[in-house]
């Protein structure tokens, strides 16, 4: 994404003011809160000033003023460089795709690291424009509070966060003790499972007399002993899991205000009646100690985000510069079949293998033959479907005007589906809009459609195995200007041009959908099933923001 050098400058710059601007805010913020407790302070000294008061007053709404415009003006700034980033790395993926469109290897890729594209743009633009700038903000009030706590008075202040500290010391122990004993124990729990594994030696599988019921028997025994392994492996993980939840649960009483307050309370009684703290000093510590956890567990939470939103960034920026995560190829993938080479111009090319893996094979092997340049294909994984609906159909035509978008739209069956979106055709995938499987094919099959000097278009039929109509309508619409591959693993929807019927990777009939008809054979006891009531390879995939991709 190097080329993106500017924009991601941009970004960066954008970033860095919205994080001054906000942290700024919430100082001025922490200021005014400061300024009210020394009004209460000032307010319970026996020898109160009122003109002090009145002052303070007006200085503390005149922080919230300033302090509140400039959390505003961040916040603006943080949501603009949130959609920046968001779109910049739609865009490098969107260019990646250009070269590597297969979308199969794109979900695998995605699912061995057990996330998803369009999560990991999501959680890339809440890095970007909340969690970095709210990490900053809430560890700078931690520190300014101790500050001026241990300020009014040191000795009161470190009672206030020994109840905290506490929190951390037991839940440190108990974390320690968690995984020391899961390192130790684990091993010896987890193999009395294997121990138990019935073994039957070389004599008891000879078919001699008796040798059946003694093999039952063992077969007993064992599954006894294995079910009591089991229930006392998860005994031992029960024990442990609820032995680091009871620490993180003492940790979490430690932290909460109320035992904050009782410790204010009670040490703050004490030192009053030694006289070695003021009546009126015990505010700060009533007012602002009782909040000290907050900012510490935001702040757990939003270096968890920084974490994984520098993980998703990592992915995406790999797959856009092509790493692991962009490579189309299959490494499985043979060599050219006779027989099953792609087709020219205005032809028809229609492979069946009944096997869903083995159509997946074809695809790839269609897919190595056809420069990247000269190939378009709607596979039957959910397509990887970016940005907003109306450019994303029209982003392979020198001109992506909206009729255009339109009327691919309704050739293919999904101009009302995209009309009743929030914004129409504007609508961004990802961030408005929850597609469901056959809608994200669709809108993919109209960016096929849409699309300008097609050289080879490679339709998967399981991908429309609902509606096989809007792969007739859009085969007719490409055939007159690309050669056309459609891939099936059942009777196919469209019989014009060449048929080929695979066969453990092989051609096992190839001609004609009457020759083969009159041949009798695969083909002819296939084609008597109805076209579409092959099964379909890809379950419905629920959205385009929560599941493979989107």
């Amino acid at each position: 994404m190097s080329a993106q050098g500017t924009p991601t400058t941009a970004i960066q710059g954008g970033t860095r003011t919205a994080r001054l601007l906000e942290t700024a805010g919430a100082v001025a913020t922490f200021g005014a809160m400061i300024i009210i407790v020394e009004i209460c302070r000032e307010m319970l000294a026996a020898d109160s000033d009122t003109g002090w008061i009145r002052e303070l007053v007006l200085t503390a709404v005149a922080i919230v003023v300033a302090g509140l415009a400039a959390q505003i003006l961040g916040r603006a700034l943080s949501r603009r460089a949130a959609a920046r980033s968001q779109e910049l790395l739609r865009a490098g993926v969107a260019n990646r795709l250009r070269v590597h469109p297969a979308a199969r290897q794109v979900h695998a890729a995605w699912r061995a690291d057990g996330a998803s594209m369009g999560g990991d743009i999501a959680t890339a633009g809440r890095m970007v424009g909340r969690a970095g700038a709210e990490l900053v903000s809430t560890v700078l009030v931690f520190l300014l509070s101790i500050g001026y706590l241990f300020w009014v008075d040191w000795r009161m202040a470190l009672v206030t966060i020994l109840p905290i500290l506490l929190g951390f010391v037991a839940f440190g122990v108990v974390s320690a003790r968690f995984f020391k004993e899961m390192k130790d124990d684990y091993v010896s729990a987890i193999s009395g499972i294997d121990e138990v594994r019935p073994t039957i030696g070389l004599d008891a599988r000879i078919n001699r007399a008796g040798s059946r019921a003694r093999t039952a028997m063992t077969t007993r025994i064992a599954a006894r002993r294995l079910t009591e392994a089991t229930d006392g492996f998860s005994d031992f993980f029960l024990a442990r899991i609820g032995t680091l939840l009871g620490g993180r649960a003492m940790a979490e009483i430690a932290f909460s205000p109320l035992s904050v307050l009782v410790f204010v309370l009670c040490g703050g009684s004490l030192m009053i009646r030694s006289g070695s703290l003021a009546p009126a000093d015990l505010v700060p510590f009533l007012l602002v100690g009782a909040g000290l956890a907050a900012p510490l567990l935001a702040s757990s939470y939003f270096m968890e985000e920084i974490g994984e939103g520098k993980k998703a960034v990592a992915r995406l920026t790999g797959f856009a510069a092509g790493g692991p995560a962009g490579q189309s190829g299959d490494s499985t993938t043979s060599g050219p079949v006779p027989g099953l080479e792609p087709p020219g111009r205005g032809e028809l090319l229609t492979v069946i293998e009944p096997a869903p893996e083995g159509a997946d094979r074809v695809a790839d092997l269609i897919t190595a033959a056809v420069p990247a340049e000269q190939f378009t294909s709607v596979g039957a994984e959910p397509a990887v479907v970016t940005g907003a609906v109306g450019a994303y159909i029209t982003a392979d035509r020198a001109e992506g005007t909206p009729e255009a978008a339109e009327r691919a739209a309704r050739l293919v069956g999904v101009h009302d589906t995209i009309a009743a979106f929030p914004r129409g055709y504007a609508s961004v995938v990802g961030a408005e809009l929850s597609l469901s499987y056959p809608e994200i094919q669709r809108i993919a099959l109209a960016r096929v459609v849409a699309g300008e000097d097609r050289g080879v278009v490679l339709l998967d039929q399981r991908a429309f195995s609902g509606d096989p109509d809007v792969l007739v309508a859009a085969v007719a619409d490409l055939r007159e200007r690309a050669a056309v591959v459609i891939v099936s693993c059942g009777p196919p929807v469209v019989t014009d041009g060449k048929v080929v019927v695979m066969d453990a990777g092989e051609v096992a009939e190839s001609g004609t959908h009457e020759e083969l008809i009159r041949a009798g054979g695969r083909y002819a006891a296939l084609s008597a099933v109805p076209p579409g009531t092959e099964r379909a390879a890809v379950p419905a995939v629920r959205s385009a923001t929560s599941e493979e991709i989107h």
